[in-house]
């Protein structure tokens, strides 16, 4: 067999192991997902993530960096955008510099992007210890400062202590909703795609009010 055949037979396999890991952990979650069930589900060796990924947190990171590059990139490109102005940022602007990239994933990837915030949404809960999880670093976390920056710009009079903290607070709000639109649909199937424009607008309302309130 020769190496370009065996790379992309193990490319193959590793996209099999990270899109049934992507949809187990945002189905079952991601704490009831063992490596074992990951394997058996992808109809694989047992040792086929160890081989391919290594730990779980691992393939956790490797799962979130699959869709979440594109979610960093324009959300960084967006920051940027602010911070090149010199005027500070409205509160919609700076709301929707930070939401936009979600609603074009799931434009993008309907199925898959809604599993990736569903595990976003999990992996960022603070009761399950894992603020520092690698996934997180690579996907969001090093945008942090530069994007409080620009939150700071919007609400220079704020206590910072409390503006990083209710600002989080309110982004995983959104993130949570979003996460769960499909549940709204009330037949058990994903909302048609102008129903999830809507429900979106209306979460990205209902963030500018509350990030109003909280915040200014």
């Amino acid at each position: 067999m020769t190496d370009s055949r065996q790379n992309r037979q193990g490319d193959a396999t590793r996209i099999r192991l990270l899109k049934t890991a992507e949809r187990l952990f945002a189905t079952e979650g991601l704490d009831a997902v063992s490596l074992r069930a990951v394997n058996a589900a992808a109809g694989l060796g047992p040792s086929s993530v160890h081989y391919h990924f290594g730990t779980k947190d691992d393939l956790v990171a490797a799962v979130l960096l699959d869709m979440g590059t594109s979610v960093r990139d324009q959300i960084s490109a967006n920051v940027d955008a602010l911070a090149a102005d010199k005027t500070p940022p409205t509160v919609e602007a700076l709301v929707r510099a930070v939401t936009a990239p979600y609603k074009a994933l799931l434009v993008r990837h309907r199925t898959r992007g809604m599993r990736w915030i569903r595990i976003v949404t999990q992996i960022s809960q603070p009761r399950m210890s894992r603020a520092g999880h690698p996934a997180l670093e690579a996907t969001e976390l090093h945008l942090r400062d530069h994007l409080l920056d620009q939150v700071r710009r919007t609400f220079p009079a704020t206590d910072p202590d409390r503006m990083e903290t209710r600002w989080a607070i309110a982004l995983m709000g959104f993130l949570h909703a979003l996460s769960r639109a499909d549940d709204w649909s009330g037949s058990g199937k994903p909302l048609a795609p102008e129903r999830l424009a809507d429900f979106y607008e209306d979460q990205v309302v209902f963030l500018i009010g509350g990030v109003r309130q909280l915040l200014g």
